[in-house]
This record gives structure tokens, C-alpha cells and sequence, in this order.
């Protein structure tokens, strides 16, 4: 790594050359205010492309003269406050160098060689840097997604909590059922705990790890990933009451949504206890719900594949609850929104539940690889789902899952085809898939990028484990570069990544006195967060107001998808995250863990 120190009247500036590759290098900024700095700007020069800039706003003047400004919190900097924005630039294999600020200019990096092994500075402690060959810093996405999941965290939320503005919430939930319900994670911009999407973010989330376990470590996002899945599963465990070793009951929500309860309270998490009687509701065998049940059961049977080697006894306590839920959703079949009425409108289980019951088999012969369990997915996947139309992976819809791992681990072809047929669909633009002008496939008026992204991660694994297709794998870059900035609009569907994000998302947590007001900026950065999406097959459909759900509502069920999807890009195109440095001058975060 190349460093050079300069002075000017505004920073004390460090710059340096943190990769280099053939093309191009990855350079950081390192600026520490002299004084009060409102409304700053600074000017430098530089005879290369800047192809993208994290962290500040960026004006290119023509000729190599550059602009930046802070953005948003950081638009203006206090005495002694520091940033570290990273540019990406395009040197057409010439000598890199640093910026030109004043008439000072900072040495060529004459004599570094085009680098062979890259600088491990800017990566996280436990990563390994690895060279950017894509359009993002995938590393940097899946990084602050995590963020997304801690800042919903419902609970104690304990020392290593890195959100700054979010301390311990709901720490009573089962109270007034005389269960400890305490934990697990808010569904989305509300603060209801529901079972079924809670199940299938983390059941989406584990596969990710279990499918790339080794990209995650080298992106050093393993341990991050762990303390994820963990927070969901801890939760679910405590969810599962039994009985002589059989499944009693599941706790399938804590809180109401509706005005008169939850949506009814536009405020932090912090407070909600106070503000809404947060009543649980269960499954039993009298009152059955076979696609919670189901789903969580391959929840836990994911989540026990992504433990095993880590904590062997917690895996083996994870699979033994999977085995017994799911016997217990295959025994007392119905779907749980008929069980439990609060689940309506916002989960109802409107596709039945046969393509949990394949899904979830399914998970099961994964992590045990009984043949009964393969036996059972395959004839639920053929007698129930049938076959796979033109939707994807999401909370109340298993059977693309249950398809594509059927296609990984049976030898009947019929998987195959049933999984080649949805992908193409997804490909060329058929049935319901619409492209928009700027690229992206559109299918779903409500949580258009979340279904995108799920249909992106399948079709990458598709290739990677089932059949190699570069169709499959040029789809899965292409909707992720969209989703993350590659659009008409410049625009990132991630709060907090790249310069130009949503900046007024409907989330309670990080805007509590803002309910009533659509347009104005977020209190705090909602860091990862992935929002709803183009309402229609136009890119210009996205609607960045408070009030707007469809489109700028975001949850865990949103950033799963994504998550998997970004260690896929990670593993074929490198892009670190963040330095803990780094990770620490993120205005609200702290990289070591205080909360408040």
C-alpha cells in the first residue's frame, strides 16, 4: 500500500492505494476535519475515470477536476470528525495515483508493481481483500445488510450491539402468556414479531452460508452471518414448546398489526411496550398451521448445516427441533392464518401449505440425508405444488425452494426441467415477468426487488450446483447490479450504499417522530436496508416517501434474499467491505459495540 500525507485548509488528508489491479485500483480517502466544516467541499485533480464513489458525493468537472461533498450526516463535519469515502478508478493499466488537492501533487505510485496479491487493509479483520471485478463492492453491501439485521433486532439487545441509536425493546414479549418470548426480529418497518416471514428470512439467509460458506469467511462477513441466523433461531427455540419429545405448540407472533394496535404507533422500538399490548399467539394441535410449522422446521434444519463445525451441540439441538416440528406440521395438517386470525391480512396463507411440506422434507434430507425425508419432498413437490409457475422464493411461497434443491439432490430429471422451465421464464420476459426499460425483471407491485432478488440467488446456485448456464449467471449480475445502483436512475435500492439511496423509507426505528411527515429525511441511517422497489415495470415507478409501503417499506424478509444473493457476487467479483476503521466512522455505528 502506497500512503502520502498532505495538508490543506480545510482536512488533514491521507490518500491512499489500497488495491491495484490491470485496469484500474480501489483508492481511499482519509479526511479529518481542522475545524468546523458546514456545507464542505473539496476540489482535487486526477487524469483517470472514477467509476464510483462510496461514502461522499461526487461532481466530475471534466479534465480530471473532481468535486466532493459529504453526504447527509456528513455534510457537514465537526472539529476533529473523520470520513473515509473509497473511490473506484478506471486507469486503463497506467500507474496509479493520488489526488492532486491544491497545487500539491502527491508522487505516482512508480514504484508498485500491478498488484498480485492485494492489500488486506481495507478489509474487515477476520477478511481477506480480494480484487473488485464487478461494478460495487459486493463485500460493502453484504456488510451493511448485517446492519439492517441488527438494527431490527427485537430484545436484549447485549454489549456487542453496533447500532448506535437502538437499545433493548419489546423485553417482555410473552408476558402475558407466561412464556419467555423475549427476541427474535421485527417483521419490517412495524415492530409485530410474525413467525412466517421471521421463518423464512432466516431459512433464506442460512442457505446462503451453507451454499458459500467459504466466500463468507473470505469476505469476513462469517461471524456476522452466525450472530444473524443465531438472533432468529434463539428465538424460534424458545417459540417451540414440547412435549415427550413432540411438538406441543409454536408461538407464531408477538404484537398486532392494524391501526389499532402496532401501525397505530408511529414511534421507536424502545417505547412500543408502552404504547401497545404486545399479545403472543401459537399453534397447537387443536388450532394446526403446517406452513409455519413447516418453514420454520427449515429454518432451523438450514441454520443446523450452517452450525455444524462451529457448535456441533447447537446444531444437533437445532436439527432435533426441526425433525420435531416438522413431524408435528405434517400430523395436524391446516394453514395457520385460518389458526391464527391476527396473522390476516399481512401473512395469510393464501398458497396453502403443500410447498412447505416439500420445502421443508426437503431441508430435512439436506441436513440428514435420510432418504425418507427425499422420498417425502419429492412426492409433496409433485402431489401439491405440481409444478413451478412465474413468482420466486418468498415468505408464503416455498415451492421454488423445494424445486431448485430437489434439482441439487434427486436423480428424477423432472426437478430439473420443472426449474429450467421458471428460469427461463425469469430470462426472457415471460407470463408475468416484465423488463423495465433501465433492465430490471419485474414481477410483484408490492416488494418488486425482494422477489427479484430471490429469483437472482436461485438462478446463480442453479448454475453453480446444478447445471453451468451463463444466461442464468448473467441474470443473477445483472438484477444485482440494478438493485444496487446500475439503473437510470444511479440510484441504490440499499439505504446507505453508494451516493444516491432512499433517504425517507417507511420504518418506524429509524425515523419515530417522522410518521407524519413523508418527506422528510430519515433521524437515522438505516444502514443495509433493503426497500420494496419499482411498483411497475418502469423505472421511474419507485416512490421515496414515508407513507409509500408498496414501494419504500423494507424488512427482513426484503434483506434475506438480497444477503444470499450478494455473497454470490462476492464469490464471482470480489469487492471488500468495509475496514473496521471504516466501519467505525459510519455516523450511528460503532464497529466495537455500544448501543445505548
Amino acid at each position: 500500500m502506497a500512503t502520502n500525507k498532505i495538508s490543506n485548509s480545510i482536512f488533514n488528508t491521507n490518500a491512499s492505494i489500497t488495491e491495484d489491479w490491470n485496469g484500474g485500483y480501489k483508492l481511499e480517502l482519509g479526511l479529518k476535519a481542522k475545524s468546523n466544516a458546514k456545507d464542505w467541499k473539496l476540489d482535487f485533480k486526477l487524469p483517470y475515470s472514477i467509476s464510483a464513489a462510496y461514502g461522499v458525493d461526487l461532481v466530475n468537472n471534466g479534465n480530471g477536476k473532481y468535486t466532493i461533498s459529504g453526504q447527509n450526516d456528513q455534510a457537514s463535519l465537526s472539529k476533529g470528525q473523520s470520513i473515509a469515502p473509497i473511490f473506484i478508478v478506471d486507469d486503463n493499466g497506467k500507474k496509479a495515483l493520488t489526488p492532486q488537492f491544491d497545487s500539491n501533487l502527491l508522487d505516482p505510485i512508480s514504484t508498485t508493481p500491478k498488484a498480485t496479491t492485494p492489500n488486506t487493509s481495507m478489509t474487515s479483520q477476520t477478511g481477506k481483500s480480494v480484487a473488485q471485478k464487478g461494478k460495487f463492492a459486493y463485500g460493502e453491501a453484504l456488510q451493511k445488510n448485517f446492519l439492517f439485521w441488527e438494527a431490527n433486532r427485537s430484545g436484549d439487545l447485549g454489549a456487542d450491539n453496533r447500532i448506535e441509536w437502538r437499545g433493548d425493546a419489546t423485553v417482555h414479549d410473552g408476558s402475558t402468556v407466561g412464556r419467555d418470548l423475549e427476541g427474535g426480529y421485527f417483521d419490517a418497518g412495524d415492530h409485530v414479531k410474525f413467525g412466517q416471514p421471521m421463518a423464512a428470512s432466516i431459512n433464506m439467509l442460512a442457505w446462503g452460508g451453507v451454499e458459500y460458506k467459504d466466500a463468507y469467511k473470505q469476505a469476513g462477513q462469517f461471524d456476522e452471518l452466525l450472530e444473524a441466523v443465531k438472533w432468529g433461531t434463539d428465538y424460534f427455540l424458545k417459540a417451540h414448546e414440547t412435549s415427550g419429545g413432540k411438538t406441543s405448540k409454536l408461538w407464531v407472533q408477538v404484537g398486532q398489526g392494524g391501526v389499532a394496535n402496532d401501525h397505530g404507533y408511529w414511534g421507536a422500538p424502545e417505547t412500543v411496550e408502552q404504547h401497545t399490548t404486545r399479545r403472543a399467539f401459537a399453534i397447537d394441535p387443536a388450532h394446526p398451521g403446517t406452513d409455519v410449522a413447516a418453514l420454520t422446521s427449515s429454518a432451523l434444519a438450514s441454520a443446523s448445516m450452517l452450525f455444524r463445525g462451529v457448535d456441533n451441540a447447537y446444531a444437533d439441538k437445532l436439527l432435533n427441533n426441526a425433525k420435531q416440528l416438522y413431524k408435528f406440521a405434517e400430523t395436524y395438517q391446516g394453514k395457520y392464518s385460518d389458526s391464527v386470525a391476527a396473522a390476516n391480512p399481512f401473512y395469510t396463507s393464501w398458497g396453502g401449505f403443500g410447498d412447505e411440506l416439500a420445502s421443508g422434507a426437503a431441508w430435512l434430507y439436506k441436513a440428514t440425508k435420510q432418504q425418507s425425508y427425499l422420498n417425502k419432498a419429492e412426492n409433496y413437490f409433485k402431489t401439491k405444488v405440481g409444478g413451478l409457475g412465474d413468482w420466486s422464493s418468498a415468505a408464503d411461497e416455498h415451492s421454488y425452494d423445494a424445486g431448485v434443491i430437489l434439482a441439487q439432490e434427486s436423480k428424477d430429471p423432472f426437478f430439473k426441467g420443472q426449474v429450467e422451465g421458471w428460469l427461463n421464464n425469469w430470462v426472457n420476459g415471460n407470463s408475468n415477468i416484465k423488463y423495465t426499460a433501465g433492465g430490471f425483471a419485474h414481477r410483484a407491485e408490492w416488494g418488486s426487488i425482494p422477489v427479484t432478488s430471490a429469483t437472482a440467488y436461485l438462478a446463480q446456485l442453479y448454475n453453480d450446483t446444478v447445471k453451468e448456464d451463463s444466461r442464468y449467471s448473467k441474470f443473477a449480475n445483472n438484477q444485482i447490479d440494478y438493485i444496487l445502483g446500475d439503473n437510470p436512475n444511479n440510484f441504490s435500492y440499499v439505504v446507505g450504499f453508494g451516493k444516491n439511496y432512499p433517504q425517507h423509507i417507511h420504518h418506524r426505528g429509524s425515523s419515530p417522530n417522522q410518521g407524519g411527515n413523508p418527506t422528510a429525511p430519515a433521524e437515522h441511517i438505516l444502514y443495509g436496508a433493503v426497500v420494496g422497489g419499482p411498483r411497475y415495470a418502469d423505472d421511474y415507478s419507485y416512490n421515496d416517501r414515508r407513507d409509500d409501503a408498496i414501494t419504500n417499506e423494507v424488512g427482513t424478509s426484503y434483506n434475506a434474499p438480497l444477503a444470499s444473493a450478494l455473497i454470490q457476487q462476492y464469490d464471482n467479483l470480489g469487492g471488500n467491505a468495509l475496514s473496521e476503521s471504516q466501519l467505525d466512522h459510519l455516523v450511528g455505528i460503532d464497529a466495537n459495540g455500544v448501543g445505548f
